[in-house]
């Protein structure tokens, strides 16, 4: 179904055999057009009405673009054309990809799909805060922030997570260091063999939020 707070209207262009118009009280209201197998209506504009339609003949080929629009109630399509070119074999060289009435639907329902498939931007709830002091870095810090964006991305936890470069955290005998927030878990003389038990204890903490 489509949804009605997504209802704008949709540019067509309709390539097809002209049938004849429909008349009611004796002015031109729509122009009947069959495309493959498929007959639709589509409304003429005012301008044509005016001017008495155009000097066309039933079978001859017509290309219409115009605008076509969901009923809120039926859920069904509108046209109303804003242009109707005849069409002669030279300008059917290079023909248009004609869209179809069941396209301009998937189109419209896609359109709302993708609207209501839009979500705020996930904001991180863990932070890792690793020591990059000297006395780290020359411990096997260097290169840890690296190693730690890695393992979270193959476990597919980074977007939920910041990687944060700080000054010394204060266990220097104990480098590399790194503390995980919140919940302030410190983990020191990190080596990559740790990092796996690192991942572990954040995607804990994440579930727990």
């Amino acid at each position: 179904m489509v949804q009605s707070e997504h209802n704008s209207p949709i540019e067509f262009n309709f390539e097809g055999q002209f049938l004849g118009f429909v008349r009611h009280d004796g002015k031109l209201k729509y122009l009947r057009l069959r495309m493959s197998s498929e007959e639709i209506q589509i409304k003429l504009p005012k301008a044509v009405r005016i001017a008495g339609g155009l000097s066309l003949q039933p079978g001859s080929s017509i290309r219409v673009n115009g605008l076509s629009k969901c009923d809120r109630h039926t859920h069904q399509l509108k046209y109303k054309a804003t242009q109707i070119i005849p069409l002669t074999e030279h300008s059917r060289l290079t023909p248009l990809e004609p869209a179809t009435p069941a396209a301009l639907v998937s189109s419209v329902i896609h359109q709302s799909q993708t609207k209501s498939k839009i979500k705020p931007k996930i904001k991180p709830k863990i932070k890792v805060l690793v020591c990059q002091k000297s006395g780290c870095l020359k411990r096997g810090g260097k290169g840890l922030c690296e190693a730690i964006a890695q393992i979270l991305g193959d476990r597919h936890l980074e977007p939920h997570v910041t990687i944060e470069r700080t000054g010394c955290l204060k266990h220097c005998s104990a480098a590399p260091n790194l503390v995980i927030m919140p919940g302030n878990h410190r983990y020191t003389e990190v080596h990559p063999k740790m990092l796996p038990r690192v991942a572990d204890a954040i995607a804990q903490s994440l579930a727990r939020y």
